[in-house]
């Protein structure tokens, strides 16, 4: 791609954007910072766990789904009892991590459902920081630890029990 000896700037500088907007396009994919159910991590879908026991998740992350992953996991283990769940409950959370996965500052709830009472908003918001305290620090391996330092990233969760037709 070189016109005699200097290499074509037009080449170099596409080459540039097209791998900027492929990095942009990986982070927007995660880091929505819409409501809950938009682009990005997508919500996790919780049911009842009649063992009460929390599913497996992997000793060491490697991707950002992976985190997506052990968070919904926290998060379904310390879901409020049945009788004081909301039927679709949607919470969304951003966090920014450090790479030892801890979380830089505190949670920030970005979205709650609208019609939710203001009792059943705080129980949720009080589940969310339960699950996310049980779960630190997430075991990312150092690739992932170094990627996600410092960004933002948007978690949306999704009560589904008591809901109709889940």
């Amino acid at each position: 791609m070189t016109v005699g000896t200097r290499p074509d700037v037009r080449a170099i500088a596409r080459a540039v954007a097209l791998g900027a907007c492929a990095l942009l396009g990986i982070g927007m994919t995660v880091a929505s910072a819409g409501r809950a159910g938009e682009a990005g991590v997508e919500p996790r879908r919780v049911q009842d766990n009649p063992m009460g026991q929390p599913p497996h998740r992997p000793l060491v992350l490697n991707t950002l789904n992976d985190i997506g992953l052990a968070l919904g996991t926290c998060w379904s283990a310390h879901l409020p009892p049945p009788e004081q769940a909301r039927p679709a409950m949607r919470v969304t959370v951003m966090l920014t991590f450090t790479r030892t996965g801890d979380i830089l500052g505190e949670p920030r709830f970005t979205f709650v459902t609208r019609e939710a009472s203001p009792e059943t908003k705080a129980l949720y918001q009080r589940v969310a920081v339960a699950a996310i305290d049980t779960c630190l620090p997430l075991p990312f391996s150092e690739s992932l630890g170094n990627a996600v330092a410092g960004r933002p990233f948007t978690f949306p969760f999704v009560d589904w029990r008591n809901a109709k037709g889940a």
